[in-house]
């Protein structure tokens, strides 16, 4: 939902479209950066850590974005390197739980709730923003990113 409505989050904060704009690019290098160092450092520990890290980094930028921190640049390349970590997780971790044997129907059955989520966040992040407004949007995402931290954390 934060990457389709991005520029609107930031724009709510006060930024002109350009500077949003220079702004939401740090997502994609961020996230590319996170991943040479999951690469680098990665085999060195069990990929649920790769889960937490991504979780946390997630929620932190998030929250970060909430709370308006005055320097967005790093809830964004926060935000960004959680994502960047998340994507090589959930491929990795699946794999060190369960296998080798049956991963790619395993994979399809994970990626499904996910692929929905990501289908309809956009039209629900929209409905959010015209009922709510642009910080309730964000305090709920930043509750849910908690949620998954403490879930992934304690439970994962």
């Amino acid at each position: 939902m934060i990457g389709v409505h991005l520029l609107t989050f930031l724009q709510a904060r006060g930024l002109d479209l350009a500077a949003a704009v220079a702004l939401g690019a740090l997502v994609g290098p961020s996230q590319v950066g996170a991943r040479v160092v999951e690469m680098a450092f990665g085999r060195h520990y069990h990929p649920i850590w790769t889960m937490v890290a991504s979780v946390a980094l997630v929620a932190a930028g998030v929250i970060l974005l909430v709370v308006g921190f005055p320097i967005l640049a790093l809830a964004l390349a926060l935000y960004g390197a959680g994502n960047g970590v998340g994507s090589i997780a959930k491929g990795t971790l699946p794999l060190a739980l369960f296998g080798p044997f049956g991963y790619a129907s395993l994979m399809g059955k994970l990626a499904m709730p996910s692929l929905l989520a990501q289908a309809l966040s956009p039209s629900i992040g929209a409905t959010l923003i015209e009922w709510g407004g642009t910080d309730a949007a964000l305090r709920l995402l930043a509750g849910l990113a908690c949620l998954n931290s403490v879930w992934s954390a304690c439970c994962g």
